[in-house]
């Protein structure tokens, strides 16, 4: 029996595994420009000649001559077949293939697929001529926005007439069945044994895939009535979860490697007219894991534009997560308040707009905005609240050297001092002492069934000196830095200044220079004072530092397993989550402390 998968399949295997993660897999590659470069796996040579095209997702090795796309490397580079290289890919992306011998069956779903594509494409074009052909409501509507009538063409907008059979009648006229028109989501079965319409009296908007078959329709009201959008149900050949409105243009227009964000049809297609081709949408779902994959595989950078109402807020928040997870890089523009991209571009013009796009900000930014905004008084009270909020986000940030940047526009922004900030986000109780010069901290802590709690002590200043003694060590021998190093991290220091002259000191291992430390870190002068009057005389590092890295490990975790705990009782005081919301991220959380928990057993052992 003859085995093989439809095209569609395929095709949608190959959509979901970007090809520089895959080949990266295999071996190191290399940016550069728009390309990636990398010795070749297939012959040996010196000189990179193997070239990767993100755009084009394919391959060539100009010193041996292997090329093609993705499915061919996994064949090559796995000596699989075409089938099993399909399988390989699938499993990668969580794509079910479910096994079939019978090729009548494969051709039935693939004649069924086709029939749906052409059903669609007649129903897009019967839309238009609806829009076009003479004076409606919707013609009216998209020309008030500001439309033009290469736009209509080019996104195939059209017009479904206030009727509950009109399309039917038509489709029935062309020789199609009810039953494959209901397939393709376009009718719904009656009480009366009949059908209707599924869009009546809409602006109708074509959904394309990639390759730019019209696989579902997205239909506007022109009034108030809801739903204001009604999409297309899933079908054989649509799903939402899967598809980035615009996508099929935006592909061949990426500028400088990105790729703009926004939520709904009418914000990509106004911007799309006025000279931003780059842009997409998620068809009025959160956006998923599989579309943050494709906006990857597509660009370098998102730059994500939603409204700045509560909802753009938490949609934004939302997006971010997932791009996060996909690590795909992001930044989030902010516009003026009641303005969408539609609005905005209108109102101010394409370079306003560019300009809106370079200035487009970072999560951390995004977040302090937020802040800003909901602590804007002037008021000592909300000034506090507002400190507070700043540090609880500071805290996130890994690099030493990006916390002190923003500890200090915070002090700036809300006139409280830097000590102070610096002293919430480390997240100290009120019982430990504030004196700069001799923080404590707890090295005892005591169990309990469900979490581990810090006890402020005064004798918690023992691990506190082995950093002080640690740090001394690299100050003074600059051949011991990377060797500690290697056995603890900059994160791993629980003290906000020990932190920062680590960093600098991994970054500078070959010149280290009292005087030059100094002048680089000279707010932390008393601190590096401090360190160098440490001693190390009688210790004999070799023998010390294991325990001396376990015992750093362990205060670290338990500071972060206390800074999630803040963080959960944060969440569960936010009235602008949702019940799910809320359960969603306390369940991660707690999660995170769990295996905070089960590193600090570890650690024990």
């Amino acid at each position: 029996m003859e085995n093989f998968f439809p095209e569609e399949l395929i095709n949608e295997v190959k959509d979901s595994n970007e090809i520089i993660d895959v080949i990266s897999q295999y071996i190191q590659v290399k940016s550069v420009g728009s390309s990636y470069k990398a010795l070749c796996p297939f012959h040996s040579e010196n000189t990179p000649s193997f070239i990767i095209n993100r755009e084009k997702q394919i391959y060539k090795c100009f010193g041996c001559g292997e090329g093609g796309d993705v499915v061919r490397f996994i064949m090559k580079i796995e000596n699989l077949d075409f089938i099993e290289s399909v399988r390989l890919l699938a499993k990668r992306a969580n794509i079910e293939i479910k096994s079939t011998e019978s090729s009548e069956e494969v051709k039935r779903q693939i004649k069924e697929k086709n029939l749906c594509y052409e059903i669609n494409r007649k129903v897009g074009l019967y839309f238009y001529r609806n829009l076009t052909k003479k004076p409606n409501p919707a013609l009216e509507y998209l020309v008030n926005r500001g439309l033009n009538p290469k736009t209509l063409a080019s996104f195939g907008l059209g017009y479904a007439i206030n009727s509950w059979d009109n399309l039917i009648l038509y489709l029935q006229r062309e020789g199609y069945q009810l039953s494959d028109i209901q397939k393709c989501g376009l009718i719904r079965p009656n009480k009366q044994n009949g059908y209707y319409d599924y869009f009546r009296n809409r602006i109708m908007f074509p959904i394309f895939n990639i390759r730019g078959d019209v696989v579902g329709f997205g239909g506007r009201v022109m009034d108030n009535s809801l739903p204001k959008y009604l999409n297309s149900p899933e079908t054989k050949i649509f799903n939402k979860s899967n598809i980035l409105y615009g996508l099929n243009f935006a592909r061949k227009n990426i500028n400088n490697r990105q790729m703009i964000l926004v939520e709904g049809y009418m914000d990509v297609i106004a911007l799309h007219q006025a000279g931003f081709k780059n842009v997409v949408a998620s068809l009025g779902t959160s956006l998923t894991k599989y579309h943050g994959q494709l906006l990857k595989k597509y660009c370098d950078e998102v730059i994500i534009c939603f409204d700045g109402d509560t909802a753009g807020i938490k949609a934004t928040m939302r997006s971010v997560d997932i791009l996060n997870e996909v690590e795909c890089q992001f930044r989030i523009m902010t516009l003026p308040e009641g303005k969408d991209p539609d609005d905005f571009i209108k109102f101010y013009g394409y370079e306003a707009f560019k300009e809106q796009i370079n200035n487009a900000i970072s999560l951390i930014d995004y977040k302090i905005l937020l802040a800003k905004n909901k602590y804007s008084s002037n008021t000592i009270e909300d000034k506090v609240k507002l400190a507070k909020r700043i540090a609880v986000i500071i805290r996130d940030i890994k690099s030493p050297i990006e916390k002190e940047a923003y500890i200090e526009k915070a002090a700036n922004e809300t006139s409280i001092s830097k000590e102070a900030i610096k002293l919430e986000v480390l997240g100290k109780s009120k019982n430990i002492s504030m004196n700069r010069n001799n923080v404590k901290y707890s090295s005892n802590y005591k169990r309990d069934n469900k979490y581990i709690e810090i006890i402020p002590l005064v004798e918690q200043k023992g691990h506190i000196i082995a950093e002080k003694q640690l740090i001394k060590f690299m100050l003074t021998d600059n051949k011991l830095i990377q060797h500690i190093l290697n056995s603890i991290s900059v994160e791993d220091f629980s003290v906000w200044s020990h932190q920062e002259i680590v960093a600098y000191l991994a970054d500078n291992v070959e010149s280290i220079d009292e005087k030059q430390i100094e002048e680089t870190l000279p707010h932390l002068k008393e601190d590096i004072k401090q360190i160098l009057s440490t001693d190390i005389k009688y210790i004999e590092l070799n023998n010390t530092l294991a325990k001396y890295v376990i015992n750093l490990k362990k205060y670290k975790l338990l500071y972060d397993i206390k800074r999630l705990e803040e963080e959960q009782n944060s969440i569960m005081k936010d009235s602008n989550l949702t019940k799910e919301e809320v359960e969603s991220k306390l369940l991660n959380i707690g999660m995170e402390i769990v295996r905070k928990n089960v590193q600090i057993q570890k650690l024990k052992a």
